[in-house]
């Protein structure tokens, strides 16, 4: 898998009535293939911009993004995005849906069904590729979009929220399922989250970003994520180790939700 590279990168929005917002500030990483990475900080901090960078939906004010030696300059079939709603197409069947990539790639039924039916049973889906998006959960239509995402074989996948919309159980299910595809494909992962105990299981690299303008404010490389591979993941959430690391960042990241509406209100 090919490593990520994040050089120099700002964001500045030029407001429609005049002014602007300075939305990320000389934001530079490097990622290795095979990661995964989890964005938090609180609301406003740039999450969300720098990940639709990454996807190539925007284009930075300034700075670069490389993956591996290819510029990012646009979207690619190499960087597949999840959304937190699935963004699926509720006229196809769930089969039809999964296989749209290859299909607009000019790729034939007898190459890819194969493949949409391998895809189906990894994501838990066997015997539902013929229903409708509109027949399924919230958990289940997700499941499609990773399917969906997975069928075009990126290099890297990247997530905006996708479990964000789920009640609690469905979403540690579906957490233990993004881990089982990471270990199980090796692909780069980058997730935004504004869960700090989802952020801590499933990244093995946690960015905590400040807002105005977003910064990576604080690096964590954590165990978590590869044990949850062999363990229960509530015995981990559990763990002293795990709460301490849980309890600075939000205690850090409380510190700046005050300071912004301390601001705010002044």
């Amino acid at each position: 898998m090919k490593p990520l590279s994040v050089r120099n990168l700002d964001m500045v929005y030029q407001l429609p009535k005049g002014g602007s917002v300075h939305a990320l500030s000389d934001i530079s990483f490097e990622l290795a293939g095979g990661r995964m990475l989890t964005l938090l900080g609180p609301s406003g901090c740039g999450k969300t911009t720098l990940l639709n960078i990454i996807a190539g939906f925007l284009g930075p004010t300034s700075g670069e993004v490389y993956l591996g030696d290819q510029k990012i300059t646009g979207p690619s079939k190499d960087r597949g995005m999840v959304f937190q709603q699935g963004a699926l197409f509720e006229w196809l069947s769930v089969s039809k849906n999964i296989s749209f990539g290859p299909r607009m790639a000019g790729k034939k039924a007898a190459e890819f069904r194969p493949e949409v039916n391998r895809l189906l049973d990894i994501v838990g889906l066997s015997g539902f590729g013929d229903k409708q998006v509109y027949e399924l959960s919230g958990g289940m239509q997700q499941r499609v979009a990773l399917a969906r995402c997975l069928a075009n074989d990126p290099e890297m996948m990247l997530m905006d929220e996708p479990l964000g919309a789920l009640d609690a159980l469905t979403r540690e299910k579906m957490q233990g399922l993004i881990l089982n595809l990471w270990n199980d494909t090796g692909k780069s992962i980058v997730m935004v989250t504004h869960s700090v105990e989802e952020a801590l299981l499933l990244g093995d690299t946690v960015f905590v970003m400040a807002p105005r303008p977003g910064r990576i404010e604080k690096v964590y490389e954590l165990p978590f994520a590869k044990r949850a591979l062999t363990e229960n993941s509530r015995d981990i959430k559990n763990s002293p180790e795990f709460i301490e690391v849980r309890e600075e960042i939000l205690s850090f990241i409380w510190e700046m939700e005050e300071e912004i509406m301390g601001r705010e209100m002044a």
